[in-house]
């Protein structure tokens, strides 16, 4: 086959397959010529292969003027599978189920019991996507591929060598533990990095994605740094995550006698007029000076770092995400002021919050997925991912009746199924806003 025909082809499929998805309603022959820009034989062709393998499938004719045979239509059947993308953390598992199209439709999350070992937190993240999946309104089976956000550094092969986070993962593969439970293609990434390319292509997405309130020009290179209980960076350059010769980009934690500040204990925050980050700022907006003066300290504690890290990259951007974003300017003008004092430069980084504050990983794990897995989930390569649709989709309320809820003591609560996991609370909702596309499977 002619490599250069075959990228044409794959193009065009590719093309016609997003105005499908994106369109609310058939769309006919004539009407994806003119979307894209394509001869009608092209699409027809296209329109062929997409029936076999892509989630397309033929619509009730539409009339045409006059007494002509109605046009054949076409539609694409977001609900034939499903997408999930996961939130590893150290004692709790995060979910979020995507139809085909990128919606949003169901959710569902776990606490990890204290001392379980790593095939248990293996068998909580599969209960936990089986949840999300039921409350979708799908089965198991439909699951088309899945993204894993985990936290820790990972080899080349997908195994997890370092973590203090779910050190019972060490030396673990969870994707491939996780495909073969599955039956499909499982994409696993440091929890960071998915945070800091979802922050990259949100500012890059043509789309009419958000943009930085700064007024910063978007831009390919962004340095992301997740301040929260701990300070963790990732770099993402010429659009895509920079993991370097073994995947330590951005570890600045695997330096020995690192420390971001000097009451920081093995690389946890520690606070002085409060116990948390959140208090500290919380009594700063209060008036408290001491606590405006610890904001004030530990700003220019880790302004260093952050200096030497833009000066060894030089982005236009820099993007603060974590619980400690929340704080907003709050944190970002003594922040961009002490790093701007350390640069003796004309260019200086914009600093700037994450536009998905917490919700970074589970963007990342499922654009990804989509990004990675495209011939498996929608079957043509390289079909645009729908980054801007979802900021703001993924914090929706669990549900105050639940679907199932499993005591950490141990039975079940009375009707609640038995799940073949560790016991631990899953609190799981049908997302309200399903996409409008078929739901044929």
């Amino acid at each position: 086959m002619d490599p250069a025909g075959a990228a044409v082809r794959q193009a065009n499929a590719a093309a016609c397959l997003a105005v499908l998805r994106d369109h609310d309603g058939p769309l006919t022959i004539a009407d994806l010529a003119v979307a894209t820009g394509l001869a009608r034989p092209t699409v027809e062709a296209v329109i062929g292969d997409l029936l076999e393998t892509g989630p397309v499938r033929q619509a009730r004719p539409r009339r045409s003027p006059g007494a002509g045979r109605p046009a054949r239509a076409y539609t694409f059947t977001a609900g034939a599978g499903r997408v999930a993308g996961i939130d590893i953390g150290s004692g709790s598992v995060r979910v979020r189920i995507a139809d085909l199209a990128g919606e949003i439709v169901g959710r569902a999350e776990a606490i990890v019991p204290a001392g379980v070992d790593g095939s248990g937190r293996l068998r909580v993240v599969r209960g936990t996507v089986r949840q999300a999946i039921r409350a979708s309104g799908a089965d198991s089976a439909d699951l088309r591929a899945a993204g894993l956000g985990v936290p820790g550094i990972l080899d080349h092969d997908g195994r997890i060598t370092q973590s203090l986070a779910v050190p019972d993962w060490v030396g673990v593969d969870p994707a491939d533990r996780l495909s073969a439970s599955w039956g499909c293609p499982v994409l696993v990434e440091n929890d960071i990095k998915l945070a800091a390319l979802a922050e990259q292509r949100l500012r890059a997405e043509p789309g009419g994605a958000a943009r930085p309130a700064s007024g910063a020009a978007t831009d390919n290179d962004l340095v992301f740094l997740q301040i929260g209980h701990r300070i963790s960076a990732a770099l993402v350059m010429n659009g895509a995550i920079l993991q370097g010769r073994h995947r330590l980009a951005g570890e600045l934690g695997s330096l020995r006698g690192m420390r971001w500040t000097e009451s920081s204990l093995r690389g946890r925050l520690r606070w002085r007029t409060a116990r948390t980050g959140q208090q500290v700022f919380a009594r700063a907006r209060e008036g408290d000076r001491r606590a405006t003066a610890e904001i004030t300290d530990f700003c220019a504690e880790i302004a260093p770092k952050i200096a030497i890290i833009a000066l060894t990259v030089d982005p236009a951007l820099i993007v603060i995400g974590g619980g400690l974003s929340r704080a907003g300017d709050d944190l970002i003008v003594p922040l961009t002021e002490a790093v701007h004092h350390m640069l003796m430069t004309d260019g200086k980084p914009v600093i700037t919050t994450s536009l998905l504050k917490s919700n970074g990983t589970l963007c990342g794990a499922l654009g990804s997925t989509f990004e990675t897995h495209s011939p498996q989930i929608l079957g043509v390569p390289r079909v645009p991912t729908r980054w801007h649709r979802w900021p703001g989709t993924f914090d929706a309320p669990i549900s105050d009746a639940p679907i199932s809820d499993v005591l950490v003591s141990g039975a079940p609560t009375s009707g609640a199924p038995t799940l073949d996991v560790p016991p631990v609370p899953i609190r799981s909702t049908t997302v309200s806003h399903r996409s409008k596309k078929g739901t044929s499977r």
